[in-house]
């Protein structure tokens, strides 16, 4: 079960450009508030700061309850024996200083990267004020945290196939990912995110939640090559895609690498899964033949990797817990592998 809502995505998941590429397909206008969650252009930094970002992870000391005696106990068991409470000297809470939510117990050595530091100051000072917010969110209780920097304008790359690069920038308060920065493109004709232009050179830079992880901004620039300059680099890299060919035995090749199929007449075999793995085989022969975000480049490697991401990204789970599911994905670098993994099953 998700640990979203759609009210919480509605609140807490911030949409920039809307004049280029609409609101986002989870948008419900009932669930907005007094302050809707999209925007026209760019989001303002302050109003990611206000709206999300409004509040810090603190520690707190962890207390192990133990036996004692009445001399010095802090209280009386139900069972009538004292106990009192000792320090763990080495370990500590992470807790939400507005609300005390728990994210994490981690040892001492754990080191918060706050949201508002290492995901709108610090990288206020490497862009260029040609780049703004596209996206800013919360996920997980607050536990992780995103803003992407796009630019201001899609870019065409082929007829009818427009891309965004940006820098998508990301980190957590309970353990799941480090501080990351790194490069990928929205394909805005169907909402897909993918980083494989960037797989190869690992244009990322990564700082882990220790007292050393100090951000070198040069250092991380360099690393990225921020967003205009890796624009080039995904625009050729999808048109060597699209230009890649691919018969219909190859795409059944991928088809029944990734999803094989199972053996309708072994009985071990439970009907949910077989029911799954049709429906899933299915719909993804019916995308890559004839949905308008797919159709278009079959025959290519590109109408392949079309096929797998907008499943996983459009019919994979089900309501909000497939969009929480996707945005932790991307950030988690699991639709990268995903996608590479289609790729190197085309031999490209």
């Amino acid at each position: 079960m998700s640990t979203e809502t759609f009210e919480h995505l509605n609140k807490n998941i911030l949409v920039g450009y809307t004049a280029q590429r609409g609101t986002a397909w989870h948008y419900k206008k009932e669930l907005q508030g007094a302050e809707s969650n999209h925007y026209e252009g760019a989001i303002p930094s302050e109003d990611i700061a206000r709206r999300l970002f409004n509040w810090e992870a603190i520690s707190k000391p962890i207390y192990i309850k133990v036996d004692a005696t009445l001399e010095n106990c802090d209280g009386i068991n139900d069972d009538g024996t004292p106990y009192k409470f000792i320090v763990a000297e080495n370990r500590k809470a992470i807790v939400r200083s507005d609300n005390n939510h728990l994210f994490e117990i981690f040892t001492n050595g754990y080191t918060s990267h706050q949201y508002q530091e290492w995901l709108l100051t610090n990288l206020g000072n490497m862009i260029d004020d040609e780049i703004n917010f596209g996206s800013a969110g919360l996920l997980k209780d607050g536990g992780v945290a995103f803003v992407s920097l796009e630019m201001p304008e899609n870019v065409t790359v082929l007829e009818g196939f427009e891309v965004r690069p940006h820098l998508l920038a990301t980190t957590s308060h309970n353990g799941r990912l480090a501080t990351t920065y790194k490069s990928v493109s929205t394909f805005v004709v169907c909402d897909n995110t993918h980083s494989m232009a960037m797989a190869e050179s690992g244009a990322q830079f990564k700082a882990r939640h220790s007292g050393k992880a100090g951000l070198k901004i040069q250092s991380a620039r360099e690393a990225l090559g921020l967003v205009m300059a890796v624009k080039d680099d995904i625009i050729l890299r999808i048109l060597e895609l699209s230009e890649f060919k691919v018969s219909e035995n190859d795409f059944m090749k991928v088809l029944n690498t990734i999803v094989p199929k199972v053996d309708e007449t072994d009985e071990t075999i439970s009907a949910t899964i077989k029911r799954n793995n049709s429906e899933k085989r299915n719909s993804i022969v019916g995308l890559y033949n004839n949905d308008d975000r797919v159709a278009p480049w079959k025959g290519s490697a590109l109408g392949v990797l079309q096929a797998f991401n907008t499943y996983e990204q459009h019919f994979g789970g089900r309501d909000a817990n497939r969009i929480e599911r996707n945005y932790m994905n991307t950030l988690q670098g699991i639709s990268e592998t995903k996608d590479s993994r289609v790729l190197e099953v085309l031999g490209v």
